[in-house]
């Protein structure tokens, strides 16, 4: 089906994540129901990396009132630990949406419809499900932020890997930055000055470029 035709479908869950390109932190999987648009039309609801941090926080919450959702956290131990094993983060991504989808069905909702931000080989996600009925209600396009229940879910994830990153800070005692460019290196040395390179393997993906310069 066509996209813009699967935007007028409801109900349907929409899939996003966030912090895979992040050095620091978690990567933060969302699944969100919506079973009429009107419910969260108000909102004004956006692909998060389009709203600033500051009305993240301000939607989300409302977001999380008004709306089914299921949010699935990897850490960044654990994630290294999958990551040692698989080598593929499309692997460990296929792996959360689909756990995020789960535990969203469990919550006895009927969608007609499943979108996902497409982010690599559909079968990472469906090769987790049995049901053929079930997989029949997939659909997975590029930029998928533009239909309304995948920025929602974008919006949550965002808002949960803002939260975990407070975290993370007060427990390194420093203020760590986003992404993965050069500008994270030099957090990541205090730290490793701070704790130890063992330790560091709970607070970054040791498989990026960043840790191999450091």
């Amino acid at each position: 089906m066509d996209f813009q035709y699967i935007r007028t479908i409801f109900p349907k869950i929409g899939n996003d994540e966030v912090g895979k390109g992040d050095f620091f932190g978690p990567i933060v999987t969302c699944s969100v129901y919506i079973e009429n648009p009107d419910e969260i039309y108000l909102f004004n609801v956006q692909d998060s990396k389009k709203v600033s941090d500051l009305r993240v926080s301000k939607i989300a919450p409302l977001l999380m009132k008004s709306l089914k959702y299921s949010v699935v956290k990897i850490y960044p131990e654990k994630y290294n630990e999958l990551y040692k094993k698989f080598r593929n983060i499309n692997i460990i991504l296929g792996w959360a949406h689909s756990q995020a989808v789960k535990n969203l069905l469990e919550k006895e909702i009927k969608p007609k419809v499943i979108l996902i931000d497409k982010f690599g080989p559909e079968i990472r996600v469906l090769n987790h499900f049995e049901d053929q009925k079930l997989k029949n209600k997939f659909y997975f396009f590029h930029n998928a932020e533009h239909d309304i229940a995948v920025a929602s879910a974008s919006i949550i994830a965002r808002f949960t890997f803002l939260n975990e990153m407070r975290k993370f800070s007060n427990l390194a005692g420093l203020k760590l930055p986003f992404g993965a460019g050069t500008h994270v290196d030099q957090v990541a040395k205090q730290l490793k000055l701070k704790i130890g390179r063992k330790e560091l393997n709970k607070f970054v993906k040791i498989h990026f470029k960043n840790y191999k310069r450091i």
